[in-house]
Parts: structure tokens; sequence; C-alpha cells
């Protein structure tokens, strides 16, 4: 899974859940089990993606 998977996965969690609260990040974490490490690499890397 590549990190726009994360994105894509992370804003689709927000139909359910539209605020980052326990259902949002238990929803992605059923999903997703290494979203924390993503989260970090995004914030460590995100300015310097390109679409």
């Amino acid at each position: 899974m590549t990190i726009i998977d994360y994105v894509i996965v992370h804003e689709l969690c927000h139909l359910v859940a539209q605020s980052h609260s326990k259902k949002f990040w238990s929803k992605l974490s059923a999903i997703i089990v290494d979203h924390e490490k993503r989260r970090e690499w995004l914030k460590i890397n995100g300015a310097t993606l390109t679409l």
C-alpha cells in the first residue's frame, strides 16, 4: 500500500466520522494497520509530494 492509498482511505473514513474522533481512528486502523507510521511519514515528507 502506498502513501496515496493512506490518504484516500483517511478521507473515506471521514464519511463515517467527520472529525478525528476515536471512531475515526478505529475505522482507519481496521483498514490500515500501520496508519501511525504513514501519518508520521506524511508529517515529515508531505510538503515534498507532487501530484
